[in-house]
């Protein structure tokens, strides 16, 4: 999961359109007191919740915020954040049918995050679907003209601090940040989170320990490359600066994994020129990995 920070999208000039559509049908639904007509208004505005995945693929990249993969051929779902229809953790509940048309609660989602499936590993049926459980049931938002107070357990990749939870281990699997080791509640969330968003599938997972595999290789390449850099070999200066460009472009926002892969580089900064010339690059670039580094 990366940082997506959506106000990227108000100042974006090809998305106004879609955003004004957006909110002119956020506030009718709204405005409407009959439920039978709200969902009736819903279907109908579908494919204005729809038209928004080539908006948040053309800002952010082709890739789910939940896991950070990338399903060439198949169309990413546009998820409610806070589900539109039903809740599954509050049968009477209903679900937020006033956010259906809100653009800030849709979230760029492949299958495996947002929709129910089998793991192939345990049998379990996980998924995003309507899940949306909380912290504090109590504080469940049922009336649109109220506040919310809601503190979600499920990770939203919009929040810096969300994101900020999660890392990495070598195995491909997600962890929770060894700073937040004795958080009962970032517990609670981190274990939500990873099974109803299905951050540990397991073609996902041996992706991200493919991606280890290749930082390691590519890091030694590095190491070759500075101790040549050090005796003074010709060339050796252009090897590593090939290196350390390969290494901070598997952490740019457009490639999958990106999370991970800095969470892979950050376990080799005991290596001088990775300290010295991936790591400020990584840092400065991403408020989450700012959140965890700190």
């Amino acid at each position: 999961m990366r940082y997506i920070n959506l106000n990227l999208m108000v100042g974006d000039p090809d998305a106004a359109a879609a955003i004004q559509a957006a909110e002119e049908a956020y506030a009718e639904i709204r405005a409407e007191s009959d439920p039978a007509h709200q969902r009736v208004l819903i279907e109908r505005y579908r494919g204005r919740w729809v038209a928004f995945r080539a908006h948040f693929e053309r800002v952010y990249g082709e890739k789910c915020w939940y896991t950070e993969c990338v399903n060439p051929g198949t169309d990413d779902d546009i998820d409610h954040f806070r589900p539109k229809g039903r809740i599954d953790e509050d049968k009477d509940h209903g679900g937020y049918w006033w956010e259906a048309l809100n653009w800030r609660n849709f979230r760029l989602s492949c299958h495996r995050a947002n929709r129910l499936r089998e793991n192939p590993d345990t049998g379990d049926t996980h998924g995003k679907g309507d899940h949306f459980p909380l912290l504090n049931p109590d504080q469940r938002w049922r009336d649109p003209n109220a506040a919310c107070h809601e503190d979600p357990m499920l990770f939203d990749p919009v929040s810096a601090a969300d994101a900020a939870f999660l890392t990495f281990d070598i195995n491909g699997k997600v962890a929770l940040s060894p700073r937040f080791a004795n958080d009962d509640d970032a517990k609670r969330r981190f274990n939500a989170s990873r099974v109803h968003l299905h951050l540990d599938w397991p073609s996902i997972r041996r992706q991200r320990q493919m991606l280890y595999t290749e930082i390691t290789r590519r890091v030694d390449d590095g190491n070759a490359a500075a101790a040549g850099l050090k005796r003074g070999e010709p060339g050796a200066r252009d090897q590593l600066n090939r290196v350390v460009g390969s290494l901070i472009e598997l952490t740019q926002p457009h490639q999958p994994y990106s999370r991970a892969a800095q969470a892979y580089i950050r376990h080799y900064r005991f290596r001088e020129w990775v300290e010295r010339e991936v790591l400020p690059h990584i840092i400065n670039a991403d408020p989450a990995v700012n959140e965890a580094a700190a």
